[in-house]
């Protein structure tokens, strides 16, 4: 989450407050620890009930305005807010089976996300998935340590949970602030966040070749819009209802016939990326593992469509459109003339959702440095849920695949912080939920 943030701020934020982001991980870091060994003999000194309260409170927030959100954002929305609530009236509830409860929860919930990152790194094989995968074995190891009741039989399941989530965000925030402050000159902070192997040079070992940064097309006054052509939108016929499955992965119409969608990018008269691959790829179900594998011998050769009127006359129009007006065009034109040097297409970590969702990623560089000149303002940007949305959204995406579905509610998600509603989320309560082609138009 706190990648995102410092993207939408941009770099100058970033070399600015960069000290005070490796004070602020250090000690946040030093107060997780500190938590996670006052637990260790049984005898807590944290403020249990004060922290159930907070929860409570930022649950109930969550829940109350889950109702206004567009697409996964409800869905995620309500699911957080549901296992806070949970949680919260657990701690508050002090009795004798809730740190047992606690435990399970917390305790499942690192083994499910370990097991995934596993099984992800496993398969997909995506650059430094070793290390992916020895991350998702830590976390299954420390679900069996929650799940054990040794040494405080429970008692110490929150500072336990608490205190090694504090430890590792403040270290995190620690390394990403070092790499910041470490960027040369006309880059941005997304260099810190590009997987390897998606075709940057930047992505080799250094900078952004100095000529692409310099070059300038256009003042990019047209609005930038994330095209998307969902699963179920392309099907020729009546797809059979599978609502997730539809929605991320593929769609099967009545007759058989699989349909993935599409994600295009479009500045009007200045830019297009669609990437396909220049011949259809075997998507037979005995090769479907393989080629899910992000490696060397799945890249084939890709196209890039010249622009939307000519995609849309030999298929047909997006059925999804999110818009943008306000953008860093100079750094989206600096992504573009690098990126589309590298005509490579696979279909797993360098397909047309995840061209998309990177060039989205450029084009916001830095556009909310106009909220950072007081911090309420970056406070209040930092507590948006959508900011939360976006960044489970990536997670997962970045431990599999992008794809349409996934970029449409991520696209969504970053719309709604650039271009809030009227009102900010604090005062959404009683805020009716928007008409969902309103919000993407």
């Amino acid at each position: 989450m706190i990648q995102i943030a410092l993207l939408l701020f941009g770099v100058d934020f970033m070399r600015y407050w960069g000290k005070y982001l490796i004070l602020f991980g250090s000690l946040w870091s030093l107060f997780g620890l500190a938590i996670f060994l006052d637990g260790l003999d049984g005898v807590t000194y944290f403020p249990l009930r004060f922290f159930g309260l907070l929860l409570l409170t930022e649950s109930l927030v969550t829940l109350s305005i889950a109702s206004g959100g567009i697409g996964a954002q409800k869905a995620l929305l309500y699911f957080k807010g549901g296992i806070f609530c949970f949680v919260s009236l657990l701690i508050l509830s002090n009795q004798s089976y809730s740190n047992l409860l606690l435990a399970i929860v917390f305790g499942f919930a690192y083994f499910v996300i370990g097991l995934f990152v596993v099984f992800s790194a496993w398969i997909v094989r995506f650059p430094n998935w070793k290390s992916s995968f020895l991350n998702g074995l830590a976390q299954i190891f420390f679900a069996i340590f929650i799940f054990s009741p040794y040494p405080t039989h429970y008692k110490a399941t929150v500072s336990f949970f608490l205190g090694t989530l504090m430890v590792f965000s403040g270290i995190h925030t620690v390394r990403l602030a070092l790499r910041v402050m470490r960027l040369q000159e006309g880059t941005s902070v997304f260099e810190l966040l590009a997987p390897e192997g998606i075709g940057l040079e930047f992505n080799k070992g250094g900078a952004a070749k100095p000529e692409v940064a310099s070059q300038v097309m256009t003042d990019f006054r047209e609005p930038l819009t994330v095209h998307i052509w969902t699963p179920e939108g392309t099907a020729s016929a009546s797809t059979i209802p599978r609502p997730v499955i539809n929605r991320y992965i593929a769609a099967v119409d009545s007759e058989g016939v699989i349909s993935t969608g599409h994600a295009a990018l479009e500045v009007p008269d200045s830019i297009y990326i669609s990437l396909y691959p220049a011949e259809d790829i075997d998507r037979s179900p005995s090769e479907f593992l393989n080629t899910l594998k992000a490696t060397r011998d799945n890249d084939v050769l890709g196209k890039f469509q010249p622009d939307y009127a000519t995609e849309a006359a030999e298929w047909c129009h997006s059925d999804r459109k999110i818009c943008f007006t306000k953008y860093n065009g100079t750094a989206l034109h600096r992504f573009w003339s690098d990126y589309k040097l590298t005509k490579t297409y696979n279909l797993t970590y360098r397909n047309c959702s995840s061209s998309v969702a990177y060039a989205l990623e450029n084009a916001l560089d830095g556009v909310l440095s106009g909220r950072t000149e007081s911090w309420l303002s970056i406070i209040r940007t930092l507590t948006m849920p959508e900011l939360w949305v976006a960044a489970q959204l990536r997670k997962r995406a970045i431990s599999m695949a992008w794809t349409p579905g996934l970029v449409m509610d991520y696209s969504r998600a970053l719309r709604s912080i650039i271009h809030p509603v009227p009102k900010p989320w604090y005062q959404r309560v009683r805020f009716k939920r928007h008409d969902n082609r309103e919000a993407d138009e």
